[in-house]
């Protein structure tokens, strides 16, 4: 049996909008987007999308095991990597 899926559901609308947070934030932490840019993406969003941005973004720091040195650091800014990222 094949499911039926619609482009404009709310679970096709979380999805993309999942990945729009995973491009910017990736965009950012790569230098290709200005932290100021992201401040600006990120203040045009509803206050309920902006919940589930930082749910998002709290759930990417606990998976990649964030010290409290690597917090501080990421609050100066991106730091650039000499090693081109692997796709």
């Amino acid at each position: 049996m094949t499911e039926t899926r619609s482009d404009d559901g709310p679970d096709f609308r979380r999805e993309t909008e999942r990945r729009e947070t995973e491009r910017v934030v990736n965009e950012i932490a790569q230098g290709i987007r200005t932290l100021d840019a992201g401040v600006s993406w990120f203040s045009g969003l509803a206050p309920t999308r902006r919940q589930e941005v930082l749910q998002e973004v709290a759930g990417y720091a606990m998976q990649a095991h964030v010290t409290p040195p690597d917090g501080r650091a990421g609050w100066r800014g991106p730091v650039s990597n000499p090693r081109p990222t692997p796709r």
